[in-house]
């Protein structure tokens, strides 16, 4: 770091902030310092940094969006404090970046070093990837998988998994079918295959074509589901707590109920349960257990200096509810679902 300051005439302090990606420095300077420290062959030490003396700057980005539903999905506070809980005796100061089309991590200097990005629930874009690649600073992803990045992710198959059981032990001539929802393509597709998977090791009649997709929460109408119990469906598996809530209602609306006319599945063990009044059988997405498990591989890698990686699935456990059971009246359902237009 003297040999560059030296040959650049600026001040050591200077230098030391760029080469540890400090925002403090402007772009002119810094892509200077970068230049000069590549020409001469600069490599960073790897100093073992004190757990109790270190305190580290974590950005996590949280999703953008327009969507008023999307805080119903999990409690960000919650994610904030497993994460921080995963740092143990280091101090974090985490600071929230929202995951828009306009991010720019590293045009605030007030926002200084940066030692470790969060991407929570959301991915980043491969621009801001090379921006943050180019300093060095560790990734880890949470809820999404990126086979080139670290990650820690909810084990989607094994909870639906754990949702059919339930449904076949309840009805074991069960014909579900899974309502998706491919705005978020990287899980609502691994819990259809999971499904998927299950349903074929148990005999279960479900396939490919046992799918309807739905791009906004209010696409879930009366209308959708008449025609699915028409169909002959028995339980709708949702993509989660939120769109089988919805369900729920719209169900209401019809004069059905559940489980009488047809069994209902959620994932998630979101905050939006609480607002009906029967609980919805669904699967806890373990939030707690993925946010400390980013948090630690944070730690360990920056402060113990470990090259470990991190592909973790969390499995989540079932959380019991009373929308699942053997339909007392099939035919019933369709025929009123028909009477409901």
């Amino acid at each position: 770091m003297y040999d560059i300051a030296r040959k650049l005439n600026m001040s050591a302090s200077t230098v030391s902030r760029v080469l540890n990606n400090s925002n403090l420095v402007g772009i002119e300077t810094r892509e200077r310092i970068i230049r000069v420290a590549n020409e001469m062959g600069y490599h960073k030490r790897t100093i073992r940094r004190h757990r109790r003396r270190a305190i580290l700057n974590v950005a996590l980005f949280l999703p953008f969006g327009t969507d008023n539903h999307l805080h119903l999905f999990y409690d960000t506070a919650e994610l904030v404090h497993a994460l921080d809980s995963g740092f143990g005796d280091v101090r974090a100061n985490i600071i929230s970046v929202v995951n828009g089309p306009s991010v720019r991590l590293f045009d605030h200097k007030k926002m200084g070093d940066i030692d470790a990005c969060v991407f929570g629930f959301t991915s980043p874009s491969p621009e801001l990837l090379d921006v943050i690649d180019s300093r060095d600073i560790p990734v880890v992803l949470i809820n999404r998988i990126d086979s080139r990045r670290n990650y820690v992710v909810s084990d989607h198959a094994a909870g639906m998994e754990l949702l059919l059981d339930e449904l076949i032990r309840a009805n074991p001539d069960v014909r579900p079918c899974y309502l998706g929802f491919p705005v978020v393509p990287q899980v609502s597709e691994l819990r259809h295959r999971g499904l998927l998977k299950a349903a074929r090791r148990r005999g279960i009649d479900f396939g490919g074509g046992d799918v309807r997709n739905f791009n906004a929460i209010s696409e879930i109408a009366p209308r959708q589901i008449e025609a699915l119990l028409q169909r002959g469906y028995d339980a709708l598996v949702c993509f989660n707590d939120v769109m089988a809530v919805y369900t729920y209602q719209c169900a209401l609306h019809m004069g059905l109920r559940i489980p009488d006319d047809f069994s209902l599945t959620g994932f998630d063990n979101s905050p939006v349960r609480s607002l009906i009044s029967d609980p919805v059988l669904t699967v806890d997405l373990a939030v707690p257990e993925l946010g400390y498990q980013a948090g630690k591989w944070l730690r360990e890698t920056i402060i113990d200096k470990t090259d470990a990686s991190l592909r973790l699935h969390v499995p989540g456990r079932l959380i019991a509810g009373t929308t699942i059971g053997r339909p007392r009246r099939r035919g019933r359902a369709a025929a009123q679902a028909g009477g409901a237009r």
